[in-house]
């Protein structure tokens, strides 16, 4: 990890523009600038910075000419952990500008650990959020190995977790770059971090484009309600959040299959326009997704293939309306505005299509699998 990079240097250079009018440059560990208010001096030698990285002291230049590529001032190693990473020049006569210069050069040095700790905590979240990638897929090949990653990462793998996967459908402009879209799903990661209490035991990472997962720990009955309200309140013209929760399982393996339920979830959150939709509550839709498809189009194949005709679209949707409303003629012709014996009229030239009679109880069993394969993942 470059302590002292060129974006780093160049910060510092902007912060310190703001305290002191003086031009100042930072140079490198060989005594090249790579930062400065004088942009046009970058990439250039500058001697009284080799000089003062040689020394390990101060050096004050006070012509113009008598250092290569150096201008009176003073230049002042950098020291991080004992360790000489650069030098910082302040142009002026040293006379005028020592009492500063000290001061610069400290808050120079201040910075560049607060940079370090910034760099740290970034890896840290990276790895965190890289073993969470594959503890969720089950990547591990040694598993005492993983667990020691686990320990080192502070993260508890004993414990009972609840996991969350949230999906962003954002609505494109053009004006929003990617990066735009990626800091807006990380400023709302942070929100809906902040809006559930996420504790320190807690896990709540990045997971593709457009999703963010959370690994509650001992998650509370009364949670799902307050994962509601806290996307009701985020939600808006710009992005819309779905949110599925597995069940609270334990341990390392417990909570994978929590994350494979979330995935489910929000599967359906999306499909059914909710914005959230627990595991638990789940009926035959749980089943249904872990059939394969080349299962779910043979068995509509063989039993409703008029569901892939489009001039039967009527005659489908009202056997769906009719099942979603308990095989009541009155309450699905209701919702279908249409009259009681025009729905059974369509019901009975189903049956004819089929040989199935959806309103026989088995027979609309095997009209709601039918309905329900016909949804992709």
């Amino acid at each position: 990890m470059a302590l002292l990079s060129e974006a780093i240097a160049q910060q510092i250079v902007l912060e310190m523009e703001k305290i002191i009018e003086r031009n100042i440059n930072i140079m490198n560990e060989t005594g090249v600038i790579i930062a400065s208010k004088d942009t046009e001096r970058i990439g250039s030698f500058h001697e009284g910075a080799l000089k003062a990285i040689q020394e390990g002291e101060t050096v004050p230049i006070y012509s113009d000419q008598s250092h290569q590529g150096a201008k009176a001032g003073m230049n002042m190693p950098i020291l991080f952990k004992g360790a000489l990473i650069g030098v910082i020049g302040i142009t002026g006569h040293p006379d005028e500008i020592s009492d500063y210069a000290k001061i610069i050069h400290k808050m120079t040095e201040v910075m560049v650990k607060e940079a370090y700790v910034s760099q740290e905590l970034e890896l840290e979240k990276s790895a965190r959020e890289r073993f969470v990638h594959e503890w969720m897929q089950r990547q591990w090949t040694d598993r005492r190995d993983f667990m020691l990653r686990a320990k080192t990462l502070r993260i508890d793998m004993s414990t009972s977790r609840q996991v969350l996967l949230f999906d962003l459908v954002h609505v494109k402009r053009k004006q929003d770059s990617e990066v735009t879209r990626q800091e807006r799903l990380r400023s709302i990661m942070k929100e809906v971090g902040d809006m559930l209490g996420v504790g320190e035991q807690d896990i709540l990472v990045m997971w593709q484009s457009n999703q963010f997962v959370l690994l509650k720990q001992n998650a509370p009955a009364f949670f799902p309600s307050r994962v509601k309200e806290s996307l009701r309140r985020l939600s808006s013209n710009q992005v819309k959040i779905y949110c599925g929760l597995g069940r609270q399982h334990h341990g390392m393996d417990g909570t994978v299959k929590s994350f494979e339920e979330a995935q489910q979830a929000v599967f359906f959150a999306r499909q059914k326009q909710q914005s959230v939709v627990v595991f638990q509550e789940l009926g035959i839709e749980s089943v249904v997704f872990q059939i394969p498809e080349t299962v779910k189009e043979d068995f509509v194949e063989r039993f409703f293939p008029v569901f892939h005709d489009e001039k039967q679209h009527q005659l489908v949707e009202s056997v769906k309306v009719f099942l979603e409303h308990d095989q009541s003629i009155a309450s699905a012709s209701d919702a279908l505005f249409i009259h009681k014996n025009t729905l059974q009229y369509r019901l009975k030239k189903m049956e004819q299509l089929t040989g199935l009679d959806p309103r026989k109880f088995q027979d609309a069993a095997l009209y709601w699998l039918g309905l329900a394969f016909l949804e992709k993942h």
